[in-house]
Order: structure tokens, then C-alpha cells, then sequence
């Protein structure tokens, strides 16, 4: 098992789904968790968890699309517990599901926003923490960075978007030894996959629920690009079908 003693990792979105599986999972390995979530009290079972298992997790609450919050939001991830290791940027939002001439355009800004600018001005404002540490980030992402889809102009574009942005912090960050990673983790069984099923709006909509994976699975996955061992994909797109992991899961 991967050991994390001693890190401080901020997972956003980590109320449900892979961010809940991932903060389980991290805690077990001796990090102190700080768990984002959009209310406060939202990530409290999880906290109970945690800490009945006898390990640590704190939660900071606020909604990442607005963006004035953002900075507080920063800093209250920092005085949690004075130091950030790693960064899981987990949060994400599928709507609006349309086709482009239907497109709300409230939406569409809150889903630009919730999965793109959150995550930008939240690494700008935890630069300084990361660089220290010689932190890591790891970004979700999905095959819709790579493959449009009908109905999912916002969510391709913003994926896009998050994928460069990978590649941006590996580019400006190589010289202070902050990594980061472009990770997609499959069909995985979540709130999202429920709300793209009931949507029907692409092909996405019907594929077999049986040919979904639990959280756990990318949570492992997670866990080892932090561990050290991947360092060598810095600033790629990886894919939790990938040869390496299959090979690396040792659970």
C-alpha cells in the first residue's frame, strides 16, 4: 500500500462518487484529507468515517462557480493544516446536456465556470503551497476531452479545456517540481453516469449500467499517480484502461 503519511491532499467534489472514494482511500494511506464540498455539512458522513477508522478529514465548503469565493475557498484549504501536497480536481457538472441550438447559456457559463475557471483560479492561488511541497495535481477528466458527443458541447469543451490545462502545469511547473496529470477513469458508477442515463441524449445514455466500474477503481488509480512511481507521465492524458495500470493496481 502506497503510504501518505504526512501529506495534505484537497479533493473537490467529494461528497459522492470517485472524490468520496478517493478521500477514503487516501485517508487510509495516512493523508490528512480536506474534503471540498458545495454546502457546509455535506461531506460530514464522510468525516465520521474517516475518523472512526482513526484517521483525519476536515471539510471546507463553497461553490466553486462563484468565483469571488474562490480565494477564500484557497485559503481555507491552506489553514486547514498549513500545508498542501496534492490537488484532485474531481468536481464536475454534465449539464447543460443539449444540442447547440437549445444550449442555455446560463448553464453553459456555470458549466464552463464549475469545470474549467474553478480549477484554474484554484491552482493559481495555491501555486506558492504546491511549489513548497513539490505538490502534485491530478485532473479528472474524460474521454469527452478528446471525442465530442452529441448534446455535450459544454462538458467536451470544458474537459478540453482541463486536459491543456494539465499540460500547462507540467509546463510551468516542471522548474518547481510540481506534477500533474490529465486522468480519465472510465465508465464509473455515479451521480453523473445516473443523470446521462435518464437524459438519453447520446450514446452514452444506453450503454449497459453493468459495464460500469466502482469508484474504488479509480481511486486506486488516483492513489498511484501521487505515489511517486508515474512521475515520468508528468503533464500527460492518461486513461484508467491504460497497460500501466493494469499491471501497477496492487490493492
Amino acid at each position: 500500500m502506497v503510504s501518505l503519511k504526512g501529506k495534505v491532499v484537497f479533493i473537490s467534489g467529494a461528497g459522492s462518487g470517485i472524490g468520496r472514494a478517493t478521500a477514503l482511500l487516501f485517508a487510509r494511506c495516512g493523508a490528512r484529507v480536506v474534503l471540498g464540498c458545495r454546502k457546509e455539512g455535506d461531506c460530514q458522513e464522510i468525516i465520521n468515517s474517516i475518523v472512526s477508522a482513526g484517521c483525519l478529514a476536515k471539510e471546507v465548503s463553497g461553490d466553486i462557480s462563484d468565483l469571488a469565493r474562490l480565494p477564500k475557498l484557497a485559503s481555507d484549504i491552506i489553514a486547514t493544516w498549513g500545508q498542501l501536497d496534492i490537488v484532485i480536481n474531481n468536481a464536475a457538472t454534465i449539464l447543460p446536456m443539449a444540442g447547440i441550438p437549445e444550449i442555455d447559456l446560463e448553464e453553459l457559463d456555470e458549466s464552463i465556470r464549475i469545470n474549467i475557471t474553478a480549477q484554474i483560479a484554484l491552482i493559481s492561488k495555491l501555486w506558492k503551497e504546491l511549489s513548497e511541497k513539490k505538490g502534485y495535481v491530478v485532473n479528472i477528466l474524460s474521454g469527452a476531452a478528446k471525442n465530442p458527443r452529441f448534446g455535450w458541447t459544454a462538458y467536451c469543451a470544458g474537459k478540453a479545456a482541463l486536459h491543456m490545462f494539465t499540460k500547462q502545469i507540467y509546463l510551468e511547473g516542471e522548474k518547481f517540481g510540481i506534477k500533474s496529470f490529465g486522468f480519465s477513469p472510465g465508465l464509473v458508477k455515479t451521480k453523473m453516469q445516473n443523470e446521462i442515463r435518464k437524459s438519453a441524449i447520446n450514446e452514452i445514455s444506453f450503454l449497459p449500467e453493468s459495464d460500469m466500474i466502482s469508484p474504488d477503481e479509480p481511486a486506486k488509480c488516483i492513489l498511484l499517480l501521487v505515489s511517486g512511481a508515474y512521475d515520468k507521465y508528468n503533464g500527460r492524458f492518461l486513461d484508467i484502461r491504460d497497460e500501466l495500470f493494469k499491471k501497477s493496481k496492487r490493492f
